[in-house]
């Protein structure tokens, strides 16, 4: 049987071609300000550092930052979203020298320098596709200079009962509950692969387990404007829609009502003894 990893880079491989079409919508369109607006206040202010895309897909934060001046490199699984960046990146003149582009498992990146990113992202929810998040989260410490910050994104817990709600079996949601654990369903049964799911608090452990002071976890979308589109409909929604977002994320408790959680955290500085953090 195909193990996780396969099945998840069968479906990317699949879908690489179309993947941008498939979040071209109003929707995406203001989920994707509101996630560049909390990222930005973390760019580093000095534009010789170096910056890492994980999970990139077809490099849309990573492309993000290559305009902004930084030096990225671009980490996928799938070779079919790597090619899909390339074709981006080739298209950015100058700019292309300053992009790095690797096939790997965000679990074991043997390929990416260790104590080298003032920036890593790892946006999409990769922490809830790959097969082991702590493993994951080691490797981006690893990379992550010291007092560099990572940004990640991962399904929340919360937001998915609802779904083991609505299919009415108490079996199912137990056991949802008890491991954290989903499927992402696609037609083909073949792609099918398993997702963890976090909750705030479990999702600041695996991060400080691996070495990190966690700045933030917050949530996207606290309003869910997935489920009525008709939100969207007004000139002025998107910007509407984003001070909304601003007022509610001021209560760190409302991200546990989000659909995905995204989390900042800061690399510690190895203490001078070389035993632990400071």
């Amino acid at each position: 049987m195909a193990s996780k990893h396969d099945r998840s880079r069968r479906y990317h491989d699949r879908v690489a071609r179309q993947y941008d079409s498939i979040y071209d919508d109003p929707y995406w369109e203001f989920h994707d300000e509101l996630t560049w607006r909390m990222l930005k206040p973390h760019l580093p202010r000095d534009t010789s550092a170096r910056c890492a895309d994980l999970g990139c897909g077809t490099g849309k934060w990573g492309l993000k930052l290559l305009k902004s001046g930084f030096a990225t490199t671009f980490v996928d699984s799938s070779a079919a979203m790597i090619e899909q960046t390339r074709q981006k990146v080739e298209t950015m003149g100058s700019r292309a020298k300053r992009a790095t582009l690797a096939v790997a498992d965000i679990i074991e990146m043997p390929e990416v320098p260790s104590d080298a990113f003032a920036l890593v992202l790892a946006m999409g929810d990769p922490l809830s596709i790959c097969s082991d998040p702590q493993r994951a989260c080691n490797e981006m410490a690893r990379i992550t200079r010291a007092t560099g910050i990572v940004i990640a994104t991962a399904d929340n817990k919360f937001a998915a009962i609802e779904h083991y709600v609505e299919r009415g079996n108490l079996d199912a949601l137990e056991e949802f509950v008890r491991s954290s654990r989903t499927h992402w369903l696609t037609a083909d049964e073949q792609e099918r692969f398993e997702l963890n799911t976090f909750t705030p608090a479990s999702l600041t452990k695996l991060f400080e387990r691996s070495g990190f002071e966690v700045v933030h976890v917050s949530g996207k979308t606290i309003v869910p404007v997935r489920t009525n589109k008709k939100l969207l409909e007004d000139p002025n929604a998107i910007e509407r829609l984003l001070r909304l977002e601003s007022d509610l994320a001021k209560d760190p408790s409302a991200a546990a009502r989000a659909g995905h959680l995204q989390i900042v955290a800061r690399r510690l500085v190895p203490s001078p003894s070389g035993r632990g953090l400071g």
